[in-house]
């Protein structure tokens, strides 16, 4: 059987002064002493797919590089994501995209690890459930998903890891999968996350709360961060100009205003197994109980930066949460400007894609796959504290 995953100390592990003495001065020693990172030995991608408004992950990555907004806006409902090929259906969704994924994976080889998630379950399904309709409960649950979509892919047996973790339940199902894998338990994983259109009801919390855009174009961090973001060696000549122009992007928003999010559909899931055309190099899950629906403290962010820092430094480009809130920005940005990873690319998927909350980790993972990067970090933040964050090397 194979150890366990590997769980590094931030610092003491971490014997380069120069990454020390940098965070020790801008830094808690005491908060980064404890934060630990999980390392991947045996995990790697061998495909990748998602659905979301921009398309597959191919057409969403090209919809994000040259900052094409897949986003519609709804009379009644403002800016917002729309998949059309399975009418929001969250099971057709999420087996459109495991379908590709599925097939790339070597058969017959023990039982897969199976980590399906929908943070919500389906909420529609739960609306007809209360209106009379008791059947429905069975899809309603969070769990049902990655039952429905095993059998609809034809997988009978399998070892299962989906999980709920909010808007991060991609990642936290990604690093659920890996872990079995790393452990010798399964020889190989789909792994993924799905959210399907907001009823009604759920779309009224959510404009309660303030976090949606509504008629406003949304940006991510005002749009300050992303005129300095992806310059022409990562994404081309013409898609680091179409960065760099953040007026459109921002139309009628003041610098550094927030704008909220635009609601989206979508479906992300990666195939995993020990070889592939990206290696995970290590994944960090951490929850702070500070708030009910954000974080508070920067330094929670910071330490996970610092984690994926010592595992696998200077990434190429790291893909935000960035969902356009006032307190999800200021709170990312002070993380992403604390450290030597200040000098990476960055790029927030949200104003492009749409925001698919329990499924935008999963989705703009997969899109950033496609990216002529070598390495790649993405970062994903959930309500009631969850964190989750992976480093990636291309092989």
């Amino acid at each position: 059987m194979r150890a366990a995953p590997t769980r590094v100390n931030t610092l003491s592990q971490h014997p380069a002064p120069a990454l020390h003495t940098h965070l020790c001065g801008d830094l808690c020693v005491d908060h980064l002493h404890f934060m630990t990172a999980t390392l991947y030995t045996r995990v790697a991608l061998r495909a990748w797919e998602c659905r979301s408004a921009a398309g597959d992950a191919a057409a969403a990555w090209a919809a994000v590089a040259s900052r094409s907004s897949a986003l519609r806006h709804v009379p009644g409902r403002g800016w917002c994501g729309v998949v059309n090929a399975a009418g929001g259906d969250p099971v057709g969704m999420l087996h459109a995209a495991a379908h590709g994924p599925w097939t790339a994976l070597a058969q017959g080889v023990g039982l897969p690890a199976l980590g399906l998630s929908a943070s919500k379950g389906d909420p529609w399904a739960l609306d007809r459930a209360l209106n009379k309709q008791p059947a429905a409960w069975l899809s309603a649950d969070g769990a049902a998903v990655n039952q429905a979509v095993a059998a609809r892919l034809g997988i009978r047996h399998y070892v299962p890891c989906a999980v709920a973790a909010a808007c991060s339940t991609g990642i936290y199902a990604l690093l659920s999968a890996a872990d079995l894998i790393e452990r010798g338990h399964c020889a190989q994983g789909l792994a993924g996350a799905v959210d399907g259109d907001l009823p009604p009801w759920l779309a009224a919390g959510f404009a309660s709360m303030g976090v949606l855009c509504g008629d406003r174009r949304p940006v991510a961090f005002g749009g300050l961060m992303q005129a300095e973001a992806c310059a022409p060696e990562v994404l081309g000549a013409q898609a680091s100009a179409c960065f760099a122009n953040s007026s459109q992007q921002a139309e009628a928003c003041a610098p550094g205003e927030a704008t909220g999010f635009a609601p989206a559909a979508g479906a992300g899931v990666l195939a995993l197994e020990e070889d592939g055309p990206w290696r995970l190099a290590a994944g960090v899950r951490l929850g702070d109980a500070g708030h009910e629906t954000h974080f508070t403290d920067p330094r929670t962010l910071t330490t996970a930066l610092a984690a994926l820092w010592v595992a696998l430094p200077n990434p190429d480009l790291i893909v935000t949460h960035g969902t356009g809130t006032a307190a999800g920005d200021a709170y990312e940005a002070a993380g992403l400007m604390a450290g030597p990873w200040r000098r990476a690319e960055q790029v927030s998927m949200k104003p492009i894609l749409g925001h698919c909350l329990g499924a935008s980790g999963a989705v703009e993972l997969a899109a950033a796959c496609c990216a002529p990067v070598r390495r790649l970090w993405k970062l994903s933040l959930g309500f009631g504290g969850h964190l989750a964050a992976v480093a990636l090397a291309r092989t």
